[in-house]
């Protein structure tokens, strides 16, 4: 058996433990026979009479090189499950332009964005890769990404404004589209069905209100069967980032960030009463509190355990897996002063180290137009479209929840993206937050401690990543 020879680029992937890559075989420059009838011209004498010239044909086989292949890798963060399903776009695709073979390398979320700054220090940058809504700035900041502002000039047949606009900016720098949202999600309520049945609480209406959220929550949460009315956004009931941020504060009034994420303005009268609002939720028992949260590594909603939890769209394959109950979901409640949730996203884009930008923009453009989005994630369920022409493949799929046109109510309607996606600094703000969340969370902090820490730590991190920005 031959010994196989690993790329740089395969063999950076293996060093970061980015398991689970499917790495196709280079296709090199190959040599083809070809068989094609030339005439041949022969001259007869006869003796030493006049020459005669006959003229016949004559078989000769002639070498010709075949079309370079090239080979474009593609970069992925999917789940082991889905990778067989982008295999199967890959096949159709190169079917269509047998120039090319896409060499796939597929990682865990967390591996993904671990290895691609290690990929662009060794200038072995994939031509495409995925990229979560949160490292799109400082990526596309650091040069990894190039911008497709020119293909989208060129290219009418891609119906760029098809695109949510909320999705859309999570990718933009400094005015220029670096990349394309293939998902963008809302969180709005999930309800555990079973619950509702099973201690004879009515379903709420679409119009509900955080009043009605919080009766609700009071009459699922029942002590001696250990079920909460609600059990919070992944587990977390006080929390500021991104989506879940804009949820918590937003019926109030209240906001997290400015726009332009020069500063952290969740010390606001209206944030500091949303905030305590959901706190009271854990110091009266109807959510968890951290500590009974951690008692369920999978997911304390997704055990059956919380009539209520906050969820986006992709949440719904891991309910639709683990969930062993019937689930439905409702539009986020309407609060005193506002409706209004999070949402967020990821996309795709070329890096700076392709070297057929052209070819990889033809591919990306069949990956993120109507027909491939549909494909990808709407028929499959596994991610909401970022383009509302597709979304009814997603309501059709056979994961989506009964009332998954709520999803889209949302990003139609009251659904902004959530900061911080503009700056160099939100993992460190990201930090922030959670340390001080946490104490409040567990009862060793005020909401108006917490607030005033967070604008005291985070803000110098803005002012210094702005400062960065080239």
């Amino acid at each position: 058996m031959a010994k196989k020879h690993l790329s740089r680029r395969e063999f950076l992937v293996g060093a970061a433990g980015a398991g689970g890559a499917v790495l196709l075989a280079a296709c090199a420059p190959q040599v083809i026979e070809k068989t094609v009838e030339v005439p041949v011209q022969q001259t007869v004498v006869v003796e030493k009479q006049s020459t005669v010239v006959v003229e016949k044909q004559a078989t000769v086989v002639v070498q010709a090189p075949a079309a370079e292949v090239y080979v474009m890798t593609t970069a992925h963060a999917w789940e082991a499950a889905f990778e067989k399903h982008q295999a199967e776009f890959d096949d159709a695709w190169e079917k269509k332009n047998p120039g090319v073979k896409v060499k796939r390398i597929n990682s865990d979320w967390s591996a993904h964005n671990q290895i691609v700054p290690t990929w662009a220090a060794a200038n072995e940058l994939p031509d495409i890769i995925y990229v979560h809504g949160s490292r799109a700035f400082p990526w596309n900041q650091q040069g990894i990404m190039v911008t497709i502002d020119d293909f989208l000039a060129s290219d009418a047949a891609f119906d760029v404004k098809g695109v949510w606009e909320e999705a859309l900016k999570l990718y933009r720098f400094k005015g220029k589209q670096f990349e394309i949202p293939y998902d963008h999600g809302p969180v709005i309520m999930g309800l555990n069905l079973d619950l509702f049945a099973k201690y004879k609480v009515d379903l709420p209406k679409p119009e509900w209100t955080m009043d009605d959220f919080l009766e609700l929550a009071k009459k699922l949460t029942v002590k001696k069967d250990k079920v909460y009315g609600y059990s919070g956004y992944y587990g977390g009931t006080v929390q500021l980032g991104n989506e879940i941020g804009v949820a918590l504060v937003g019926p109030w009034g209240g906001k997290v960030f400015e726009d332009d994420e020069s500063k952290v303005i969740v010390d606001g009268a209206e944030s500091i009463t949303a905030l305590k609002w959901w706190l009271d939720m854990i110091k009266t028992e109807i959510a968890p509190n951290p500590a009974t949260t951690a008692a369920y590594p999978g997911g304390i909603w997704v055990a059956g355990q919380a009539a209520m939890f906050g969820l986006a769209t992709w949440g719904v394959p891991q309910m639709n897996e683990f969930g062993n109950f019937k689930y439905d979901v409702l539009p986020w409640p309407k609060g005193p002063k506002a409706q209004k949730t999070g949402s967020f996203g990821s996309g795709y884009g070329i890096t700076r180290d392709s070297k057929k930008p052209d070819i990889a923009w033809k591919y990306l453009h069949d990956y993120l137009d109507k027909d491939g989005m549909e494909f990808m994630w709407g028929n499959s369920g596994r991610g909401s479209p970022a383009r509302p022409a597709a979304y009814d493949s997603y309501l059709k799929s056979p994961v989506a929840p009964p009332s998954a046109k709520y999803f889209k109510e949302a990003m139609d309607t009251y659904a902004e993206t959530g900061h911080p996606y503009q700056t160099l600094a939100s993992a460190q703000v990201a930090d922030v937050f959670s340390k001080y969340t946490s104490l409040v969370a567990t009862g060793k902090m005020s909401v108006e401690d917490c607030v005033a820490n967070c604008v005291k730590e985070a803000n110098p991190l803005l002012a210094d990543a702005a400062a960065k920005v080239k």
